[in-house]
């Protein structure tokens, strides 16, 4: 966003990668990891606030960790931002459109000591909602819980849209959502880090 003078206001980086650089090596009860150096060097080098929007990060993590590591990942994303400020035409002509929608999974049945399944009523299902916000030609989806980049990129291909911003943790905390084939594979994400039954990232995917 540019004021009258074709300076920038705000903008925004959309990447995809968990913001644990730091984990174990500081507390992190309160971290900006990575998106705080990519936040801070786009400002320092363009001026305006920054903001930072998580992408479809569910299972994907830095390579490198450490104070170190946050800081070279965050100035490289950094980097390609301004590289990309700098071929971005602006215009005072744009539409600007949002919606959500209500969106609900089924949930897990909690398993007894002896491996059945425990019905529960009240956790049948687990509701949460999406929105779209649209600027111009840009469109920002906002998803709920720790979406799996496979749902993202599948978003991404069937929506065909050019500026396609996908954003997770978007006002929910839902837990993991993943795709069938991670169920199949197992793991941590659609293991204990998720309640929502096997199918959720096909019912992200279609609505």
């Amino acid at each position: 966003v540019e004021d009258a003078n074709e300076r920038i206001v705000g903008s925004i980086v959309n990447y995809a990668c968990h913001p644990v650089c730091v984990y174990p090596h500081l507390p992190t009860s309160i971290s900006a990891d990575f998106p705080g150096d990519v936040t801070e060097f786009v400002e320092r080098a363009e001026g305006g606030v920054c903001l930072f929007a998580l992408g479809a990060a569910g299972d994907i993590v830095p390579y490198q960790r450490g104070v170190d590591a946050h800081r070279q990942l965050g100035r490289a994303v950094a980097g390609e931002a301004v590289r990309r400020l700098q071929f971005i035409e602006t215009s005072g002509d744009l539409t600007l459109k949002a919606i959500k929608k209500e969106i609900k999974f089924a949930a897990k049945q909690p398993v007894s000591a002896d491996g059945e399944e425990r019905a529960e009523e009240d956790e049948e299902y687990i509701t949460s909602e999406m929105q779209v916000f649209r600027v111009g030609d840009i469109y920002i989806l906002g998803l709920p819980g720790e979406v799996l980049v496979e749902i993202g990129l599948e978003i991404k291909k069937r929506a065909g849209l050019e500026r396609l911003f996908v954003v997770s943790l978007s006002n929910d905390a839902i837990g993991y959502v993943c795709h069938g084939q991670a169920y199949e594979e197992g793991g941590y994400e659609p293991g204990s880090a998720t309640r929502l039954a096997k199918g959720a990232g096909e019912i992200m995917v279609k609505e």
